[in-house]
């Protein structure tokens, strides 16, 4: 009787043993979370700079005059096309992730005659911090 009970009780803690082991299917949703957090980031970073890209014409469009060297030029603030993203994984249930959308920020200064002749003359490394919630990015 004694022997059941002691196979009984083998069986029952390697059963918790081999419960308690990692399978790799945890590792594969997390994976796959991440991944659709990732590209959904994405297309989020596309929309946010497209909308950079129309604040830089309005910027552009109502540019400052002014005269340098006897030149009259323009200056106004843009953002380029290059960025780069990156998401993180939290430990927080309600914010599983945060996104990193890393820019510049330009000042272009351009001949006010030929506005193709532009030159950047400064620029600012930006970062802007969003958190997935909700299923969606927010700022």
């Amino acid at each position: 009787m004694a022997g059941r009970h002691t196979q009984a009780r083998t069986a029952i803690a390697l059963a918790a043993t081999l419960l308690a082991i990692p399978t790799g299917a945890d590792s594969i949703e997390e994976d796959s979370s991440l991944s659709a957090a990732r590209s959904a980031f994405e297309r989020h970073a596309k929309s946010w700079m497209a909308d950079l890209e129309r604040s830089e014409a309005e910027n552009r469009r109502k540019a400052p005059v002014y005269s340098v060297a006897s030149e009259t030029v323009i200056r106004f603030d843009g953002y380029g096309d290059e960025y780069e993203i990156q998401v993180k994984p939290t430990k927080s249930a309600q914010t599983p992730f945060v996104g990193i959308l890393r820019y510049k920020e330009h000042t272009y200064t351009c001949l006010r005659d030929d506005e193709t002749r532009c030159t950047v003359t400064r620029s600012v490394p930006v970062s802007e911090i969003f958190s997935f919630r909700n299923g969606r990015w927010t700022y």
